[in-house]
């Protein structure tokens, strides 16, 4: 997928920020640079539709919520590198 078309995905898909996340879990800008290339990285990892992008309040790793088909895919992402630490299906 061209880098346009992933933004554009990611703009359009960010916007129930926060909706799944857990006391630890700080809800991110969605706007911001950083929380796009999350939720990119996530969306390669799941495809489906972000509904939230969080940082964790202890040790800083993104945490990008999807929701694919109704079921909810949580992917724990590396603070600096973005590689996939985890990946949880709700």
């Amino acid at each position: 997928m061209k880098a346009g078309a992933v933004a554009a995905v990611v703009a359009g898909a960010l916007i129930l920020v926060g909706a799944t996340r857990r006391d630890d879990d700080v809800p991110v800008d969605p706007t911001t640079p950083e929380a796009r290339r999350a939720a990119a990285t996530a969306l390669e990892v799941v495809h489906g539709r972000v509904v939230g992008v969080a940082r964790d309040r202890d040790n800083g790793k993104w945490e990008v919520t999807i929701d694919q088909e109704g079921g909810l895919y949580e992917v724990e992402l590396e603070p600096r590198t973005l590689r996939l630490l985890r990946l949880d299906y709700d």
